[in-house]
Order: structure tokens, then sequence, then C-alpha cells
């Protein structure tokens, strides 16, 4: 089967997850630490049942670094777009992302990942009264980042599947787009795989349209 390469993007706020996630889909590993990606890292990873060569582009997602990210969008076949399931305000930052892709891109397939969902499942099973206080235990790498860089603590509670649902109504995604969803783990790797192999095949069904 003749191999095509396709150009992934991955993107999102600090601190989601991408980086792991990406980890995860290629080595098939996950590392505890955080740290930040500065600039692109570029994975690749062979889907030969697919017929792809898929490139992964880990973009860098500091807000602060947004007006940067333009250059490295052109030639995307498809996007990934992660939020934190732990953190609010990175869910509602995904259609800025959406939005900056497209801006630059054109409409391209995408799908949502909201990322981390070993510790909610872990919350429910921790015996801890607040959310908060159990996120901040199990993420202290990523509490000492936001403090480090934005001088500040993000607000932890959960997102819901329900909320995005409403989010994706409520736009019936840019009026009358679909849009695809996964809640996922890179550590525990549920839903990663799946989640990879769904934006290859969107990709391959946009060209051949």
């Amino acid at each position: 089967m003749t191999q095509r390469s396709i150009k992934i993007l991955l993107l999102g706020d600090g601190a989601v997850g991408k980086t792991s996630l990406v980890r995860r889909f290629v080595e098939q590993k996950f590392d505890d630490r955080y740290i930040a990606t500065i600039g692109v890292n570029v994975k690749k990873k062979r889907l030969p049942d697919l017929g792809l060569n898929m490139m992964v582009w880990d973009i860098y997602g500091q807000k602060m670094n947004k007006d940067l990210h333009a250059s490295n969008y052109s030639g995307a076949d498809g996007a990934i777009i992660v939020y934190d399931l732990t953190r609010p305000d990175t869910f509602l930052n995904v259609d800025d992302w959406i939005s900056e892709v497209f801006s630059i891109t054109g409409k391209i397939p995408f799908v949502i990942l909201g990322n981390k969902l070993d510790l909610i499942e872990n919350y429910e099973n921790s015996g801890y009264d607040e959310f908060k206080s159990f996120i901040e235990e199990e993420q202290k790498e990523v509490v000492d980042f936001y403090r480090g860089v934005y001088d500040e603590i993000p607000e932890f509670s959960k997102v819901s599947p329900e909320d995005l649902r409403k989010w994706g109504e409520d736009k019936k995604y840019k009026k009358g787009s679909d849009f695809t969803y996964f809640l996922t783990s890179a550590k525990t790797g549920e839903n990663v795989e799946d989640a990879f192999r769904k934006i290859g095949k969107l990709s391959v069904e946009e060209e051949t349209k």
C-alpha cells in the first residue's frame, strides 16, 4: 500500500498534556515529569493499515506565544485540539485555537481531546472532599509551572462531557459542521490511539472528497 504523508497539528494551552499524548501514541510511553514544549516538536508514526505516515507537530501552548504559531500551521491536513479536564480555562480556549488555525489553513478536519481522564477517575475514588485540593496535590509540577510562568495558580474544577456536547451544539460546529471528541489519558493510554487514528482517517477522507 502506498504510504501518504500527512501533517497533523497538536494544539492547546500549556500543560494540558499534548507532549505526553503524542509520546504515548508514538512510543507507548508516559513520563510523569512536566516539561514545557519550546518551539515545535515533530514526531512521526507509520500507520500501515491506513496507508499513512503521520507527522504530528506538537506546538507550544503558552498564550504569550500564540502570535508566533501561524507559520507552523501552513500545509496542515488536520488538527487535534487538547484541553485539560481539570481546568475549565483550557476548555474555554478551544474555540480560539480552532479559529486561529482556520484563519491560516481554511477549514480542515479536527478532533477535540479532553485529557487527564485518569485524574477525574482517581478523584472519584480518592476520598478527597475538594477537587481543587486533590488536583493541587496530584499535579504539583503543573501548579509550579503556572506559578512560575504566570505568577498564579489556575482554577481547578471538572469539565464534564456534557459541557463539551453543549459547546458543540451551541455552535453546531460553526453552523452545520459536526465535530468528534475523545476523553483521553496519556498516563493510561485510554482512547489515545483511537483519537490519533481518527484524525488520520478524517484527513484522508477530506482529501478524497
